[in-house]
């Protein structure tokens, strides 16, 4: 392929639809294709034909590559590890659950499977925590409960 013909290709990716695209991209990198952005598809490709045009990398970058991509020098980093705490259980008992905003006291009782506030029942503490901001906030942040989430 000439540099003219390329950039003539080039030029023609930006008026193919995405099965055109996706064509191409089967044809130039011999693998499916499965994003539909056509604007990161256009710059692949466009990549990808400079890159054949030009001959590809240097033996030189080549042979730099390859050492790093030995096993023994690429180096794994590990996600932090933080020791998951033990889901709370759920006692039998209600709980009762106080926190003092805009100079107010508001109890909150807590069962197993529903909480009561001013004699209403609600099924999560976050429900609870709009009610009596007005607004909504998570429930274990306004009450100063541990977060629940898996992260």
């Amino acid at each position: 392929m000439s540099r003219e013909d390329a950039d003539q290709l080039i030029l023609k990716l930006f008026t193919m639809s995405s099965d055109e695209l996706k064509q191409l991209w089967a044809a130039l990198f011999g693998t499916v294709c499965y994003t539909n952005r056509k604007d990161f598809i256009r710059r692949r490709l466009e990549w990808r034909i400079n890159t054949l045009v030009s001959g590809g990398l240097s033996e030189r970058a080549m042979k730099r590559v390859e050492e790093i991509a030995d096993d023994t020098l690429i180096r794994v980093k590990s996600r932090a590890f933080s020791p998951r705490q033990p889901k709370r259980q759920k006692s039998s008992k209600p709980t009762v659950i106080r926190k003092k905003y805009k100079g107010t006291l508001y109890e909150v009782i807590q069962y197993p499977d529903h909480f009561l506030y001013n004699g209403k029942k609600y099924r999560t503490i976050s429900e609870v925590s709009t009610e009596i901001a007005g607004y909504y906030v998570s429930g274990n942040r306004f009450f100063g409960l541990p977060s629940t989430s898996r992260v």
